[in-house]
């Protein structure tokens, strides 16, 4: 049993479930698809790590509305988020930012969409967001 679940919406590119199901490969993570569900019993997680697309500049309308249904159990987790975009660099980095500060989760990454990939793939950025969520 794990201690850690990914829960995520992807969007038509599908960069963020494939980010989320190696992330999850790796930390022995369990995973959920907003797409396929809204209500998940967090009861037996210590850690919610969050993973969503950004369109327009916004997270996923799953994801907001997931968060917002669920802020009072989530208030007692640890969670992170990792986003996948299209920005890299600084840009990358302010949109980073205001999204997670919108979401109240300042635990936030970002992967973009177009950044070097690993032999999985998915960004080459996602293996120090691994390294550092192992702790």
């Amino acid at each position: 049993m794990t201690d850690t679940a990914i829960i995520y919406a992807s969007s038509v590119g599908k960069h963020v479930m494939k980010t989320a199901k190696y992330i999850a490969a790796e930390l022995g993570a369990d995973t959920f698809n907003l797409k396929d569900l809204m209500r998940i019993n967090m009861d037996e997680y210590s850690h919610i790590i969050i993973g969503t697309p950004i369109n327009f500049g916004k997270p996923s309308k799953k994801v907001v509305d997931f968060l917002n249904a669920n802020r009072e159990i989530l208030a007692k987790k640890k969670v992170s988020l990792f986003i996948c975009c299209m920005y890299s660099g600084d840009k990358g980095a302010a949109q980073c930012e205001t999204v997670s500060n919108s979401l109240g989760i300042p635990d936030a990454v970002f992967f973009p969409d177009k950044s070097e990939k690993n032999e999985a793939g998915v960004s080459k950025d996602a293996d120090a967001f691994i390294a550092r969520m192992r702790g």
